[in-house]
């Protein structure tokens, strides 16, 4: 009697159940629209807020310019603060541009071949080593010029600096 019942209750709601009108899933033209409308804008948007990748590497050009004096002159409390402008401008540059190829390359590849270096460079200024910054200052500098090379943009040389970055050193 229990399963008759159990039976006749299946049946009447799969019965009923097939007279419902089926949902669709596709949404109205209209939020399509709106949605396609809203994409446009945003994409808009991200353009003017997010620097251009030349920007970014003017930036880690010119922190990574700017550590070199301290680093050779035992200010490492500025060394320390370029290094980490020159570290932050790195991850910029991976989290806004690193799925991104230029030249035959994808960018997150060739910051990714700088980590060693960045790793050495801060053990350097961490345990505050003049030779050892030196050291790995020009590595990073070699490193920064072959992705450079890589990329098809060699005639972006990065060089030692042969003047302070800050007035008043080296006087």
């Amino acid at each position: 009697m229990k399963t008759t019942f159990i039976s006749i209750l299946l049946i009447s709601l799969a019965a009923f159940s097939c007279n419902k009108p089926a949902v669709t899933c596709e949404p109205p033209t209209s939020l399509i629209q709106k949605i396609d409308s809203l994409q446009t804008r945003i994409d808009a948007l991200e353009t003017l807020v997010k620097p251009r990748l030349s920007v970014l590497m003017n930036r880690l050009q010119v922190h990574h310019s700017r550590m070199w004096e301290p680093g050779i002159n035992g200010n490492w409390a500025l060394l320390s603060y370029e290094f980490g402008k020159t570290r932050e401008s790195l991850e910029d540059i991976k989290l806004l541009y690193g799925e991104s190829s230029h030249g035959s390359s994808q960018i997150n590849t060739e910051i990714n071949k700088l980590d060693a270096t960045i790793d050495s460079l801060s053990k350097a200024v961490e345990v505050k080593s003049k030779d050892d910054f030196v050291k790995s200052y020009n590595t990073l500098t070699l490193k920064c010029n072959s992705c450079h090379k890589e990329v098809g943009l060699d005639f972006y040389e990065i060089i030692k600096p042969s003047k302070p970055a800050y007035s008043g050193e080296m006087q």
